[in-house]
Order: structure tokens, then C-alpha cells, then sequence
């Protein structure tokens, strides 16, 4: 990005008040809630720099606007601009790796990926800072269209037709739960105590999984299951759990990321606009996280069966052993959970 920019301090306090408003930017400690402590955030960014982690959706928007110089929803633009200024008026880089991987991935095409996250690139440099923040304000709602090359983007060693082991541990964890979430005779309190011991027997314990699996079960608002979940075509099922997985492999991908900070030259932010992830993100790194939530949901009677239960599991828990080839231990997995899911059809026939 051209580094032009110019701010007034109502620019300034603009800016930093519609991104707490809107809640878009993300981080366990420093924005847990979406709300940024700039106190700990520059504390933080004197150690280490930050980058932002742009979800599916925003890249997508991004790259469209650029590509035709505006959008017909005036409300996606001016969230864009606001991104980008906020990134560029804090010294933030900003990253499309995993959006990019999803497209990628998903096309089955390395090629598919290196010419988006050229696209990116060319998006990221077209304008000036001072026209984001008019963009961000409502002062400019066009610019002059970017006129992508359509090249691959050279020297990446970054397979992003690999869709990842986050993916499909989130593939085959959404398939059980649609299983259970179809289920009518099972207590939402059996099927959170059956999900957790599925995934403590067959996967890595993801805080993020169970969070949704609990909202899920226990109706949460704003939590919606896979697309097609109460549909009896298998490849429909099948297709909204793989398109869902996405927004569960975005969290669990990124919490390898801040949890291991060492390993990395910067630390990760994380920006999205998504409902769904906000609400998962926002339950999972609250002050009381899993535990709180449970509390929240269930009764007192129910809370603490779980609670007992979960604890017994955890004793009793064998790490499971994924092997020398995790994506084929994996895939075995997931072909299981559809042949389950596929008799379960059929029983309600």
C-alpha cells in the first residue's frame, strides 16, 4: 500500500471507535471479544509486529471492489476501507494466506491459488492510504478500477491447494456432529458428552469444535448447523459440511498460530465479519471459556454432569495416534463418519 496518509485526530478517533463498534478484528488477549486493548496491543507490537489475517469473505470483497471500482452494498465497502486504514494507521501488514488457501484448495489448483494472492498483492498497492480512510468515512464509494495482471505470484513455497489437516479434522468433526444434531431422542447434554468423547478418541481436542458443537446443540442464537444438515441427500450433507469446515479450520488454523508465538516472526490478528465465527471465537476466549459457556447453556444439574464426566474422560483419554500420514488417517475418518451418518439416513426412512 501506498503509505500516504494523512489522519486528523476525527479520523483517528473515527476509526478506532467503528472497529470496536463493528467488531471485526480479533485476537485471544488482545481483542478476545473484538474489542482491541490498545494498551496491551502496543505493548505487544513493541516485542513483535503484528500481521492480520483477513477471513474468506473480506479478501473476497476486497479483490471485487478493486476489480470493478465499487460494490453495490455501500455498508461491505466502507468496512473494507476501514481495514485497511485501521492496518495502515497502525503499522499492521496484512495477510490472505488462509483465504487464499481456501479457494485453492477447494479448485484443487496451486495455480488458482498463486494468481489470487497475486491479485492480493496488486489490490494491497493499487491506492493510496488517504483514499481507503475517504472510503472508510463514506467520502468515496468508487475508485478507478485495478487492472489485474492475472499472474502467478512467484517465489511462494506455500502449498495452497492443500487444504490442510485443520480441514479435515473439521470435516469429518462436522459430520459427526450433524449425526447427533439430527438425532430427536438424544438430551443436548448427551450429545455434547458424546461429541467431546468422539473427538478425544479419534482427534486433537479443539476448543473451538466443542464451542460450536455446544451452541449447536443447545440452540444457540446466530448458530446455524452445515447447510443441508436436515436434508436426507448425503451429497448435500456432505457438501455443507465441507463448505463449513472452512470457518472452523480459519480458528483452529490461527491457534496454532498465537499459541505458539515463539515459532513465528509475528504475531496474528485475525479479521472477519462472519457471525458465526465471532460468536465461536468470542464464546471460546472468554474470561471462563468452555467451562463458562457450559454454565451458561445448562442447568446446574446438567453443568455439573458434564463437568464430571468430561473429567473422567480426560483421565481415562489415550492420544489417539494419526500414524506417519495424518491427511490418510484422517480421510479413513471421514469416510467412516459418512458411512454412519449414511446408515442413519436410512434408519429413518
Amino acid at each position: 500500500m501506498n503509505s500516504f496518509l494523512i489522519m486528523e485526530d476525527a479520523d483517528t478517533n473515527f476509526v478506532i471507535e467503528s472497529v470496536q463498534q463493528q467488531q471485526i478484528i480479533f485476537h485471544p488477549t488482545i481483542a478476545p471479544a473484538g474489542h482491541i486493548d490498545y494498551t496491551k496491543f502496543f505493548a505487544s507490537k513493541r516485542k513483535k509486529p503484528f500481521i492480520l489475517a483477513l477471513d474468506r469473505n473480506i479478501l473476497s470483497s476486497l479483490l471485487k471492489f478493486c476489480e470493478k471500482g465499487s460494490l453495490k452494498n455501500s455498508t461491505e465497502v466502507r468496512l473494507i476501507g476501514l481495514i485497511m486504514t485501521w492496518a495502515e494507521m497502525n503499522g499492521v501488514a496484512i495477510s490472505a494466506g488462509m483465504a487464499v488457501r481456501e479457494r485453492a484448495s477447494q479448485m484443487h489448483s496451486q495455480e488458482v491459488g498463486l494468481v489470487e494472492l497475486q491479485r492480493f498483492k496488486e489490490a494491497f498497492d493499487a491506492y493510496p492510504g488517504q483514499v481507503w480512510l475517504r472510503i472508510s468515512e463514506g467520502q468515496l464509494i468508487e475508485v478507478p478500477p485495478v487492472q489485474f495482471s492475472m499472474k502467478p505470484a512467484q517465489n511462494i513455497t506455500v502449498n495452497y491447494a492443500d487444504s490442510g489437516d485443520h480441514y479435515d479434522m473439521a470435516v469429518a468433526s462436522l459430520l459427526h456432529a450433524v449425526r447427533l444434531y439430527r438425532n430427536e431422542t438424544m438430551k443436548p447434554a448427551d450429545k455434547v458428552l458424546d461429541f467431546f468423547k468422539w473427538m478425544c478418541d479419534h482427534l486433537l481436542i479443539s476448543e473451538y469444535l466443542l464451542v460450536y458443537a455446544i451452541m449447536l446443540f443447545t440452540e444457540q442464537e446466530n448458530i446455524k448447523a452445515p447447510k443441508h444438515a436436515k436434508n436426507n441427500d448425503m451429497t448435500k450433507i456432505i457438501a455443507g459440511c465441507e463448505n463449513q469446515a472452512w470457518d472452523i479450520a480459519y480458528l483452529t488454523n490461527w491457534s496454532t498460530l498465537y499459541s505458539n508465538t515463539d515459532e513465528y516472526a509475528e504475531k496474528v490478528l485475525f479479521a472477519t465479519n462472519d457471525v458465526l465465527l465471532k460468536r465461536i471465537f468470542i464464546n471460546t476466549n472468554g474470561p471462563h471459556g468452555v467451562n463458562g459457556l457450559l454454565f451458561e447453556v445448562f442447568s446446574k444439574k446438567e453443568y455439573n454432569q458434564i463437568i464430571d464426566e468430561i473429567g473422567m474422560i480426560m483421565t481415562e483419554r489415550v492420544k489417539p495416534d494419526f500414524g506417519d500420514n495424518p491427511h490418510e488417517y484422517f480421510e479413513m475418518l471421514i469416510e467412516e463418519e459418512k458411512r454412519l451418518l449414511s446408515a442413519s439416513l436410512q434408519n429413518c426412512d
